[in-house]
């Protein structure tokens, strides 16, 4: 995965055409860019260009660009689920935000931080 001015990328190998494709994975269902290249770096500087022009675009006509996640989300759990949650997070001494987290990663197959 690649960053840049906090987009991210995810990256691909075609081993039939040997080039990389990558595009902007965390603004939503429609990636705001796709890019390829032969090698890494030159696939970076793709990935960097893409999301200059992008945003440009956007500058340039007055349109609010997609924002990468901010990292915050809102859930509606209902009563029943949420007193379940709070009473794992109470048994396993952390905050709810903190037990959601974890088993979120876990269950996304993400490293859990300690």
């Amino acid at each position: 995965m690649m960053e840049y001015k906090g987009y991210a990328a995810s990256v691909e190998f075609d081993g039939s055409a040997e080039i990389l494709h990558g595009k902007v994975i965390n603004t939503g269902p429609y990636p705001i860019a796709t890019f390829e290249a032969v090698d890494v770096k030159r696939l970076r500087k793709e990935f960097e260009r893409s999301v200059d022009e992008y945003l440009t675009w956007c500058k340039e006509d007055g349109v609010e660009p997609k924002k990468p996640y901010s990292g915050k989300l809102n859930l509606r759990l209902g009563s029943e689920l949420h007193a379940a949650v709070a009473s794992a997070a109470m048994t396993e001494r952390v905050s709810i935000n903190s037990w959601i987290v974890r088993i979120l990663r876990q269950t996304a197959g993400l490293a859990v931080d300690p």
